[in-house]
């Protein structure tokens, strides 16, 4: 009896390590997605998704390759790091307490012009759609369009001296006119 308990506990362990150590489906990963590629002229974002939704699955995937481009081209990382140690008590007896918190905020605020998907691998994964998504910015685009908001920060800013002097000009010729007046009335009252 007790060699059947055995080989019946022995046959639940093996089963259950078997299970653990398939860990489900493989995933079939392109190397494009793990490593995305290096072009002077491109900036790549890579991301999967999945969704029961065959399009969300594509556009959560689009925004989030996106995302990765945006904080490639400009990130404004916060970051706070905590750590606490306390040691109480006296000798064998003491008790060493400690404390880590890290917390980390990344804002992105970036426009992208001309990003495209470069490439897409879409697969099946029970109930559940999985895409892995390459999207590709061209950076001379990029280029055009920064140095575009430039000289039309540029040109905003020059139209905004030119209506400070127009403004610094009227008040000029305002209080000319208000002195011509006193002149004139001094000479009158003079007279």
């Amino acid at each position: 009896m007790k060699k059947v308990g055995i080989l019946s506990g022995l046959s639940l362990v093996l089963l259950i390590v078997s299970c653990a150590s398939s860990g489900g489906a493989k995933l079939d990963v392109p190397d494009w997605f793990l490593n995305p590629p290096k072009d002077p002229n491109y900036i790549f974002g890579a991301a999967t998704a999945t969704s029961r939704d065959l399009q969300i699955v594509i556009d959560k995937a689009k925004q989030d390759a996106r995302l990765d481009i945006a904080e490639n081209l400009r990130s404004n990382i916060q970051g706070l790091i905590k750590k606490f140690d306390e040691e109480v008590g006296r000798t064998e007896d003491s008790e060493l307490l400690q404390q880590f918190t890290q917390v980390s905020k990344n804002v992105v605020d970036q426009t992208l012009i001309g990003s495209r998907v470069n490439k897409s691998k879409a697969e099946k994964e029970g109930e559940m759609y999985r895409i892995y998504l390459l999207m590709e910015l061209p950076i001379g685009e990029a280029r055009a369009e920064l140095l575009k908001q430039i000289n039309n920060n540029h040109h905003l800013y020059t139209r905004f001296r030119a209506s400070q002097s127009f403004k610094e000009l009227e008040e000029e010729v305002r209080k000319l006119r208000e002195y011509e007046k006193e002149q004139q009335k001094a000479f009158e009252e003079s007279e």
